[in-house]
């Protein structure tokens, strides 16, 4: 994401930045799911949070704990270097990102959305970088991954979500827009396209 994108992401009302972070979510999701499946792990506290982000958003009081919410999606993430697969690495970033929207939906700090960003760009990283031979990190790869066709997608649909967001009017929040943000979170693929 550029500064330009980035800046403007931060000056959004919390509510707008809570929906940036559940499309994001939805996108990094399918490897999260994808992996406790294969693996045999309980998904069941993602898919608690899941509902518990959309309600974060379509509810303006909610009895929810986010404290707790976010020490178990904290419990419940994959450790990566256990299982020491790519996999197992994008389902960690995905269970990181979900534990910063209950941290944010708790006490709302730009932090956690910079930490997500970034938590997403490492699957994506990640996955680039995955497809390149060479052993040694060189300024050439970097360039390459830069310029990945996911990353750039990626860039592109984290824009996109900002100017949506950054075009709705606060107060009809809880009319036609929140349909329009789960339209649009129904309507994009995962992350690393896996599904696709």
């Amino acid at each position: 994401m550029s500064k330009k994108t980035t800046k403007r992401l931060l000056s959004l009302s919390t509510k707008k930045k809570m929906a940036f972070l559940v499309l994001l979510y939805e996108r990094m999701c399918p490897d999260l799911r994808f992996f406790c499946l294969t693996e045999g792990r309980d998904f069941s506290v993602f898919e608690k949070a899941h509902r518990a982000f959309w309600i974060g958003l379509k509810e303006k009081e909610t009895s929810i704990s986010w404290n707790l919410l976010y020490e178990e999606i904290l419990a419940a993430a994959p450790d990566s270097e256990e299982f020491g697969s790519w996999d197992a690495s994008y389902a960690l970033n995905a269970a990181l990102v979900a534990a910063e929207i209950a941290a944010f939906a708790h006490v709302p700090q730009d932090q956690n959305v910079i930490d997500a960003i970034g938590y997403a760009r490492n699957s994506l990283d990640a996955k680039a970088s995955s497809e390149v031979p060479s052993v040694s990190y060189t300024s050439a790869e970097e360039v390459y991954i830069d310029q990945h066709p996911l990353v750039e997608i990626e860039r592109n649909r984290e824009k996109d979500d900002v100017e949506f967001l950054s075009s709705i009017d606060d107060s009809e929040w809880y009319g036609k827009i929140l349909p329009e943000i789960e339209m649009r979170a129904s309507a994009q693929s995962s992350l690393l396209r896996r599904f696709q």
